[in-house]
């Protein structure tokens, strides 16, 4: 059974992940919206491309922080798996 503390952590790691995903989508936001104030670029194209490198990356963080809380679910003992995957 799940103690009620370790649960408050779970669900401040997953409150992380969302502020992460915000975090990296804002700043590639922020980049592109300078690139396009720094070289007078028409139509927003640094934004657009700012956006779109910024949820590309933020996706590629949530599978990648998704499957490692995946494996410590799955890890029989509940210890973290190590390097190789496997948990003693």
């Amino acid at each position: 059974m799940v103690s009620d503390d370790s649960r408050g952590r779970q669900y401040f790691r997953y409150a992380g992940l969302g502020l992460e995903f915000t975090a990296v989508v804002g700043l590639f936001l922020y980049l592109g919206y300078q690139a396009d104030k720094h070289w007078n670029i028409e139509g927003g194209w640094g934004l657009i491309v700012g956006a779109a490198v910024g949820l590309i990356s933020g996706i590629y963080l949530l599978v990648k922080e998704g499957n490692k809380m995946m494996r410590e679910l799955d890890s029989p003992s509940g210890k973290k798996p190590d390097s190789s995957g496997r948990s003693d």
